[in-house]
């Protein structure tokens, strides 16, 4: 109750977050992903015109992530979805892996996003856990982004995900970090299809890849602490490109799909995803905080710690 009062007032006082996949879509099929896991949405992009009108309807509005179960540089003009957050006062996050990509980098750094994070799991196995990315294009982006320039608004990290079979890669990868000046934060690698993890709907696929996890759902659940009448996420609306609000970011299949932002306010949200079963489901197995495994990266020079000491026993 105490964690949901606060909650409560943190959003009253700063604002909603929301979590906007501007692209439908991924150039990658991640098994780790529910993008790889469950499969690829149709794609559409959104339009900046309709992000305009998600921020006047939502109000006041605290930090936009633009990317959930997408690479936001692959629309071309993400530095306009970046602008309209700095213009507003509002902090914006992106990820980019780093394949296909359709913005102008220079524009999308020029914007001042409050992160630029990179995202990968080293080169050796990249081609599985980042299916189908190519190292060589992976590098040929990453000097690219190296004649950019540092703005102070924008903190650059480097999201090293962490398997059983890609430590020997942590080395090298934190020496590139560090030489280029990007926050390095190893990210112990989870299994990303909360309906899944709940449901323990697992297909073949979806068992090889946890084989390859330093713990299994299941193992990292029962080692935590978590409110089970509490989610973080109530702090939070996500949406795809067509601003269809889903469950939470937690969740990617159809039937978890709300309706249109523009058919509730902000609290009517919020009201609906609290009563909703599955949600309660959720946080009886404890999966909102299975993939609590990082906190904010711009907040905390150890993002990863600050997340276990809150969910650990």
């Amino acid at each position: 109750m105490i964690e949901e009062l606060k909650g409560w007032l943190g959003t009253k006082i700063h604002g909603i977050s929301l979590n906007v996949d501007i692209v439908n879509g991924c150039p990658l099929r991640c098994p780790s992903c529910a993008v790889g896991s469950i499969g690829p949405r149709k794609g559409k992009m959104m339009k900046i015109d309709t992000f305009r009108r998600i921020l006047d309807h939502a109000g006041k509005v605290r930090n936009v992530q633009l990317y959930a179960y997408s690479d936001p540089c692959v629309h071309p003009e993400l530095h306009l979805f970046v602008q309209e957050c700095t213009d507003r006062g509002i902090t914006s996050q992106i990820s980019t892996v780093l394949q296909t990509t359709k913005c102008d980098f220079a524009k999308v750094i020029e914007a001042r996003p409050s992160e630029f994070r990179i995202s990968w799991a080293g080169w050796a196995l990249m081609d599985y856990y980042q299916e189908p990315a190519k190292t060589e294009i992976f590098r040929k982006k990453l000097k690219a982004l190296w004649s950019l320039p540092r703005h102070k608004e924008t903190t650059w990290t480097m999201a090293f995900h962490h398997y059983k079979d890609n430590s020997y890669e942590l080395r090298l990868a934190r020496l590139i970090a560090n030489n280029r000046n990007l926050k390095f934060v190893v990210i112990p690698a989870i299994f990303m299809p909360c309906e899944k993890v709940v449901e323990k709907n697992y297909s073949a696929q979806d068992r090889t890849l946890i084989s390859h996890l330093p713990e299994s759902p299941e193992e990292t659940i029962a080692k935590l602490k978590f409110h089970d009448d509490y989610c973080l996420l109530w702090k939070q609306i996500y949406m795809d490109a067509n601003a269809d609000v889903y469950l939470c970011q937690l969740i990617y299949e159809e039937r978890f799909k709300l309706g249109n932002f523009f058919d509730k306010s902000v609290e009517g949200w919020l009201k609906l995803i609290k009563t909703d079963p599955f949600c309660q489901k959720c946080m009886k197995a404890g999966g909102h905080a299975y993939q609590y495994c990082f906190a904010n990266f711009i907040k905390y020079d150890d993002p990863v710690g600050v997340a276990n000491k809150k969910r650990r026993r």
